[in-house]
């Protein structure tokens, strides 16, 4: 849990004629990243590219593809299994629907573009039927006609530019907007489109027509209903087409695109006259499964390990439940194969931190809410929502929908830390609400509660002088104990790395935090750290000297000049108490002056509202991204610090998802024949 999978090195080793159905069945099972061979391999074979097979293999998926973009969508009958590349081949080739789905869609093409030519043509000649006469009178040989739907402002501009055309005519109607029809001499075309320019107006030319606006509507009406007409039989012969193939070609698709990856992993194998040599990486959790299922499904390929001193991909095994902490991981570094993973404690130390700093009932109730709508929205897309249009453009260029999902899956162990610090804090948007329920439960329940909680409220208040007391003491053990953990992990780290002088070094850095803090805190409480009147404080001075002396051992003397560093990042934990007393302090300054202006008459009162909704709003805006950027930086910076190198690579298994197809272990498995690969795809 705490250190991502071992990771195996296996090299796998068969005939030839085995090479595609033994990449098959790696797919299927998807626990091997395929890697190229080490160079001890590659000097001993000869690469052996199967190009005219992968590129037979490409094109008919690429032609599979564009079929099925060109068909509507429809409902597979359920998956198929193809025992081998050739078999897939000959079901693609047997679809033989090219032209007529080609001719269709030229058909389709044509049809829409003629619907939408005489959708303008019906638009405009509405506009033109105050013209009580045929139109064919617009039609002239000296002259173009034009039309335009104007604002009454634009159409005086046009009417006086056109005051200086000779020969110009305009005929208009309507008020708002102003219906137009412009008629230019040719030879006055250029000065007419300086006109139009200037009165910033756009006209549409009139196409030739022949009879009044009514029969010009009618005719392109037939026009275009009978177009629409032949562009549903076109779409029921597309649909027709869709339901016969449609399952055939999608199943088609899967497979062809699963052999052409196969192919192009073969291109990294090494061969002999008769065999083939590849390598990989492999949980070794899964390493039995690969090797029975390579034994079961194959007549003589061998899976056995390699010794390898390149470093292993990294496959990550949090828990379910925190997996989505990994995210704010790999965002600083994905850990290495050899080292700890800190998610599980990063997903718990996060949200303490987050807790304390917001430390307010109602903030985190907020907080909670809006984390709860944000996964609802992600997992539930649609429907309408009061978030601003622009916010929402605004919030999709920073994140993608999951990783705002995983942000929220975050903050809600957060926000209910930050209420129960918050309860603890006696702190509701900053207002003080605990008296009121412990001086109920005195009367109703007689519980006798101590007084300090019937007037005060708080268990502990950030900011009394006892409270900030506690608080700074409890942030400092905080620092020390992350701090401790984190050297001992780096000790561990080390210890598995087989770096043993490293191991003291580390050794020497936790020495010296717990020396100089058992120093600090003799002196806080005003102990003597003589070492000749109290041996107990000369065991922590020894504990920082000998913390010194295993440092310059380890790490060598230079990194002596970091021994301020050890306490900065213990103190720096205070930050913890700082950001809460921030907000808890911005909240008691919003809340006084909303208190006194509401007693100050109606104008008062209004400015008071005015000041507590955006002085919260203000507030809530920093409760929730101080305590996030700041409970991360304490982890990444002075906890990460001490154990983590980060820099791993992912483990990418080789493996697809089967949506339409079963492989060939199911098939296997019902008893269906699975043969050996040919050494090329027949024509």
């Amino acid at each position: 849990m705490l250190k991502p999978a071992a990771m195996q090195r296996v090299g796998v080793v068969g005939p030839r004629e085995e090479r595609q159905h033994v990449v098959s069945l790696l797919h299927d099972l998807g626990v091997v990243q395929i890697e190229p061979l080490s160079e001890e391999a590659a000097a001993l074979l000869r690469a052996d590219a199967e190009a005219a097979a992968s590129k037979e293999v490409s094109e008919e998926l690429l032609r599979i593809r564009s079929l099925l973009s060109a068909l509507p969508k429809a409902a597979a009958a359920g998956k198929t299994g193809f025992s081998s590349t050739k078999e897939v081949m000959g079901v693609s080739r047997s679809v033989k629907i090219d032209a007529e789905v080609a001719s269709l869609k030229q058909s389709e093409e044509r049809l829409k573009s003629k619907i939408d030519d005489l959708g303008a043509r019906v638009s405009l000649v509405r506009g033109l039927d105050f013209i009580n006469a045929d139109l064919g009178v617009l039609d002239l040989e000296s002259a173009v006609s034009f039309f335009a739907s104007l604002p009454a402002d634009g159409f005086t501009q046009l009417s006086n530019g056109l005051s200086s055309i000779q020969g110009a005519m305009v005929q208009s109607a309507g008020e708002g907007p102003v219906r137009v029809v412009v008629v230019v001499p040719k030879d006055a075309l250029e000065k007419f489109g300086s006109v139009v320019q200037a009165a910033n107006v756009r006209l549409e030319r009139i196409p030739p027509m022949k009879g009044t606006a009514s029969q010009v509507l009618a005719s392109l009406e037939a026009e275009r209903s009978q177009a629409e007409s032949e562009l549903t039989k076109v779409a029921d012969g597309l649909r027709a087409l869709s339901e016969r193939y449609y399952g055939t070609l999608s199943s088609v698709e899967e497979q062809l695109h699963i052999e052409a990856r196969i192919y192009e992993v073969i291109n990294q194998f090494g061969f002999t006259e008769s065999s083939f040599v590849m390598e990989g990486w492999v949980p070794r959790r899964s390493e039995p499964a690969l090797k029975d299922a390579i034994a079961s499904h194959s007549s003589s390929t061998l899976v056995f390990d390699l010794p390898s001193d390149s470093k292993p991909p990294t496959l990550m095994e949090t828990p379910k439940r925190l997996r989505f902490f990994e995210s704010f991981v790999r965002f600083y570094s994905l850990p290495q194969s050899n080292e700890f993973d800190p998610t599980v404690i990063f997903a718990f130390t996060f949200p303490i931190f987050f807790g304390l700093m917001l430390g307010d009932v109602g903030y985190g109730l907020v907080i909670l809410g809006v984390s709860l709508w944000i996964i609802k929205r992600v997992e539930h897309p649609g429907g309408k929502t009061m978030v601003p249009a622009g916010l929402r453009k605004f919030a999709r260029n920073i994140f993608k929908p999951t990783q705002f999902r995983k942000l929220a899956l975050a903050m809600i162990p957060g926000s209910i830390m930050g209420i129960i610090f918050g309860f603890i804090f006696n702190a509701y948007f900053g207002f003080h609400l605990n008296q009121y329920f412990y001086s109920y439960l005195n009367t109703a329940l007689k519980l006798n509660l101590p007084q300090t909680l019937t007037t005060n409220g708080a268990i502990l208040d950030p900011i009394s002088s006892r409270g900030l007391k506690t608080l700074l003491l409890l942030s400092g053990y905080v620092g020390l104990f992350e701090v401790s953990l984190g050297l001992v992990m780096g000790m561990v780290n080390k210890y598995w790395e087989g770096e043993t002088r490293h191991i003291y070094g580390k050794l020497g850095w936790l020495f010296e935090a717990w020396g100089i803090v058992l120093i600090g805190l003799t002196v806080l409480h005003h102990g003597d750290i003589n070492p000749a009147s109290n041996p107990l404080a000369g065991g922590y001075i020894g504990l920082a000297v000998a913390g010194m002396a295993l440092i310059a051992y380890g790490e060598g003397g230079q990194a002596l000049i970091e021994l301020p560093s050890i306490v900065s990042h213990i103190l720096s934990y205070t930050r913890l108490v700082g950001i809460l007393l921030a907000s808890v302090a911005l909240a008691l300054v919003v809340d006084t002056l909303f208190l006194g202006d509401m007693s100050g008459g109606p104008a008062y009162a209004v400015m008071g509202v005015v000041i507590l909704v955006m002085g919260q709003l203000f507030n809530l805006v920093l409760a929730l991204f101080e305590p996030g950027i700041q409970g991360a930086r304490l982890i990444y910076v002075e906890f990460f610090s001490k154990f983590y190198h980060g820099q791993g690579r992912m483990f990418t298994p080789f493996r697809g998802r089967r949506t339409y197809t079963i492989s060939r272990m199911e098939m296997a498995a019902k008893g269906q024949a699975v043969p050996a690969e040919p050494a090329a795809v027949p024509a």
